[in-house]
């Protein structure tokens, strides 16, 4: 029988780690000691040998070597395949018109129509929540997005009308950034787009707005102020709604704050509190009946995604694997929430090492939203521990999606 070779691992976390370790002097024994893990977990998250799926671990590592948690996970992996990330030129692009819409631009000859540009904000998150492949899509249509949005502010006759599609069209933004990703441009959109919601006295887009800017916060490693961000928020909506006739928007805005709040209490390891909250988004679902809401695809189902989240986020793989086996992900209207339900069950798989059940869920999720999936950099880390595991065999699916996520050459 020919042999097949085993395939090249490329840098992952596990690398990046043990780079800034050193480069602090710091031993794998004193690493684990300062972080409450044992010598053979370090050793072994180093090596590619597991993943250090747990945002909570990173934080605590970077605090002991001194480095930012982007620097281990802003991007981890180099790529073999030629052209570097697939998402740079998009990314480039989305940049330039966001620092160029910093100062001030002559008036155009025709200023872009209002309700053109918000019917535009709309279908950018449709095509999110709707498209496998959302990512190319909006990559092309987000720049030209922006830059008529901020036109329409500047020289439009109805500011808090162009306001409100200029905070849309940076919430869209922020959204796409934080999965391709680039956290750092994603924050200068979250910040936009809550700037706008206020200028706009908004209190839909300002609850959405904290929403996205506690994604920004999470990912920098500051889950209490994510938390205290979304509760200070939903506080806020609070006193907006009517027990006996809620507003739907609100409602809904009032749910999912408190979501993100529950996953930033559970990358924090605070069970109960992340659980608590949970429960809180739960009843304002149920509230609402089978209502989703078309920009957070909040909603039912989208509260039992987030629960799958929070087990995962806790390390509770054996809750993992029984939630996702419970779960109704099709009535789900996201293709991203769905994907993103899929990739958290194989983290549950990947530390149970039942690798061939992660590696079938990964292809799903990647049946799903293939943009969700080759862009995760979660999916990279896990594919690289499965690779690891299974260079013996190298069984072709676990080799084929590592080639479309651009881990290992073709």
């Amino acid at each position: 029988m020919e042999q097949v070779a085993e395939p090249t691992i490329l840098r992952g976390i596990g690398a990046n780690i043990a780079t800034h370790r050193r480069a602090a002097s710091v031993t794998q024994s004193d690493l684990a000691a300062r972080i409450g893990k044992s010598v053979q977990w370090v050793s072994a998250v180093e090596q590619g040998r597991r993943h250090a799926d747990r945002l909570t671990d990173l934080i605590r590592i970077a605090q002991v070597v001194g480095c930012a948690v982007e620097d281990l996970i802003g991007r981890p992996v180099e790529t073999l395949a030629r052209g570097g990330h697939p998402r740079a030129d998009a990314v480039s692009a989305v940049r330039e018109v966001i620092m160029r819409a910093a100062v001030p631009i002559p008036r155009a000859e025709l200023v872009p129509d209002l309700e053109d540009v918000s019917t535009r904000v709309a279908d950018a998150w449709t095509v999110w929540h709707q498209s496998p492949t959302a990512h190319s899509i909006l990559g092309g249509v987000l720049p030209s997005l922006i830059r008529d949005a901020n036109a329409a502010y500047r020289h439009g006759s109805d500011p808090r009308a162009a306001a409100r599609n200029l905070s849309g069209a940076y919430q869209i933004t922020r959204q796409w950034l934080h999965h391709v990703p680039d956290g750092d441009l994603a924050w200068v959109a979250a910040e936009r787009a809550m700037s706008a919601a206020r200028e706009a006295d908004d209190p839909h887009l300002i609850a959405l707005g904290a929403w996205a800017l506690s994604a920004s916060y999470r990912r920098a490693g500051q889950q209490d102020e994510a938390t205290r961000l979304c509760l200070a928020a939903a506080d806020e909506l609070r006193t907006r709604l009517n027990d006996d006739d809620p507003q739907t928007d609100l409602l809904a805005d009032y749910g999912m704050l408190h979501l993100a709040a529950a996953v930033s209490a559970a990358q924090s390891d605070e069970d109960g509190r992340a659980w608590a909250l949970h429960r809180v988004a739960d009843d304002a679902a149920r509230a609402l009946g089978a209502r989703y809401d078309p920009w957070t695809a909040f909603g039912r189902g989208n509260v039992d995604i987030h629960g799958l989240a929070i087990s995962a986020e806790l390390g509770k793989a054996d809750s993992v694997v029984d939630y996702a086996s419970r779960l109704e992900i099709d009535n789900v209207p996201s293709v991203e929430r769905r994907a993103a339900a899929l990739i958290n069950t194989a983290r549950g798989y990947v530390r149970r090492r039942e690798d061939e059940s992660a590696a079938l869920v990964l292809l799903d999720a990647e049946n799903i939203s293939r943009d969700e999936v080759h862009d995760s950099t979660l999916v990279r880390e896990l594919l690289l521990e499965l690779l690891h595991r299974d260079r013996a065999r190298a069984r072709a699916h676990i080799r084929g999606l590592a080639q479309r996520c651009g881990l290992i050459a073709a």
